[in-house]
């Protein structure tokens, strides 16, 4: 019994990785002199790169690309547009990353690689209405309370604008009112047509006092068929952070976690910790006061703040 289960599994790795070596060479992308993208295998995935005059200038590697949108132009602001393509890691849930390019004076260039986290391409708003341009979900914050596919995202979300030769956050446009922090500003990007809109998914709250009243009235012991109000609290805790007002964060927690509750320490660190390794923490940072709560911690990948909350249980 243990031989056969051996040579199985032997024979699924075998699969996986020729499988994945199989994928004939693809060009995604094609804009002639300009230059053109061209998906080809390497090792048990994917390498994508982009070719101008014969010379690679720009690759990346991942287990699978794909055109994404079917290679509809995606607005990136000031009238502009790029095209994107989408590369998947594998393994369960995880994980997407939208690398989008536009042809410009020198050619083809890549202008921007997006973290999307779990999230499916094929369901992704990436411009919400009313929106000019990307306006991206930090995935930073995915799997909030515990390694599951049914963990909470916090969602904080980074605007971006585009400055003539890239993609980057908006800083002006992340300095949002602390009313809006609280209501629609980090609504999620996934959008799929057989649930309502990402704005009517979420609780709204007209101002600091009142998020911090609902909190309060919330049942704290047994939270049932709902997610943890400490990751509500969270939720809005990172998109006051994002919006510009850590200090707000700080204070919505202070008040809103009853004393008698654990999590709030665990919950102030995993913040912490969180957006340190998050590659718009220099943005957020920007956008603070300095030295603000919860923007001076240093990035530790594996270190015990990135899943304090897991310990609570509450998933």
């Amino acid at each position: 019994m243990m031989r056969a289960a051996i040579l199985f599994v032997l024979i699924l790795q075998f699969f996986s990785v020729h499988e994945a070596s199989a994928q004939p060479r693809r060009t995604l992308l094609d804009e002639g002199p300009a230059g053109r993208v061209v998906a080809a295998p390497q090792g048990q995935g994917e390498a994508l790169r982009l070719r101008r005059e014969g010379r690679t200038v720009w690759q990346a590697r991942d287990q699978r690309f794909t055109l994404f949108s079917e290679g509809t132009p995606v607005p990136i602001g000031d009238g502009q547009t790029a095209i994107g393509i989408t590369g998947w890691s594998g393994g369960a849930y995880c994980c997407w990353t939208l690398h989008l390019f536009r042809r410009g004076p020198g050619g083809l260039a890549h202008i921007a690689s997006l973290p999307l986290g779990k999230r499916e391409p094929a369901v992704l708003r990436l411009t919400p209405p009313g929106a000019a341009g990307i306006r991206l979900a930090d995935a930073a914050f995915d799997f909030w309370e515990a390694p599951a596919s049914l963990a909470a995202d916090l969602h904080p979300t980074i605007p971006f604008r585009w400055n003539g030769r890239a993609l980057e956050p908006d800083l002006a446009a992340m300095r949002r009112p602390v009313a809006e922090a609280l209501g629609t500003a980090c609504a999620e990007m996934a959008a799929p047509d057989d649930l309502p809109p990402p704005e009517e998914r979420i609780a709204r709250y007209p101002d600091l006092d009142a998020a911090i009243a609902a909190l309060r009235a919330r049942d704290w012991r047994r939270p049932a068929d709902q997610p943890h109000p400490g990751v509500e609290a969270a939720r809005l805790a990172a998109c006051l952070i994002y919006a510009g007002h850590a200090g707000e964060a700080a204070h919505l927690l202070r008040e809103a976690w009853p004393a008698d509750i654990p999590g709030r320490a665990e919950t102030e660190r995993q913040l912490a910790a969180r957006l340190a390794c998050s590659p718009f923490a220099a943005a957020v940072r920007a956008v603070n006061a300095p030295r603000a709560p919860f923007t001076t911690a240093r990035c530790q990948r594996n270190g015990p703040d990135q899943t304090a909350v897991f310990t609570l249980g509450w998933r």
